[in-house]
């Protein structure tokens, strides 16, 4: 009898100790909103501000841009690309399929939306997550694309909107 009581007591104690909060599984309202990492960048003389945005929606649709601002206004100067489409969310797991992606391909660093080419859009991406510092950061760790290999950065920090350091 004693052991009928101990034994499910001590699964469900390794369990929670096992578990930290970085490998619980991410649930979607979590993921949903609003999500940017800034650089400051020097291009030629002048200080630009990077950022890259990640908007989540909770019908599973995202969009995700990179651009660039100007330091002192904050005003949007242009975008260097543009997609959309659909993400599934499975515990820490994401995957990401574009429906529609702009690159900028003209001869300035960057370029209006409407100025954007399309190109073919990446048929999967995806990105093992993790919250952190009460869910107002998420370090996605990226499976690089062939295509784009060279410029990967496979370990990204976001920002959820509202909460910069």
């Amino acid at each position: 009898m004693k052991s009928a009581i101990a034994y499910p007591m001590l699964a469900f104690f390794l369990f929670h100790i096992a578990c930290t909060d970085s490998e619980a599984p991410i649930l979607p309202g979590a993921l949903t909103g609003t999500w940017i990492e800034r650089f400051d960048l020097e291009n030629q003389d002048s200080q630009l501000l990077q950022e890259e945005t990640i908007n989540f929606y909770d019908n599973g649709a995202y969009e995700h841009w990179m651009g660039y601002r100007d330091p002192e206004t904050n005003v949007m100067l242009g975008y260097r690309h543009y997609a959309e489409g659909i993400y599934l969310l499975e515990g820490r797991r994401l995957m990401m399929r574009e429906s529609k992606r702009l690159l900028h391909v003209g001869g300035t660093f960057y370029g209006q939306l409407d100025q954007l080419s399309p190109v073919s859009p990446y048929a999967e991406t995806s990105a093992d997550l993790k919250l952190i510092e009460n869910g107002t950061r998420l370090e996605m760790h990226l499976s690089c694309n062939p295509v784009s290999s060279a410029r990967c950065n496979p370990k990204k920090t976001f920002n959820k909107l509202g909460y910069f350091q």
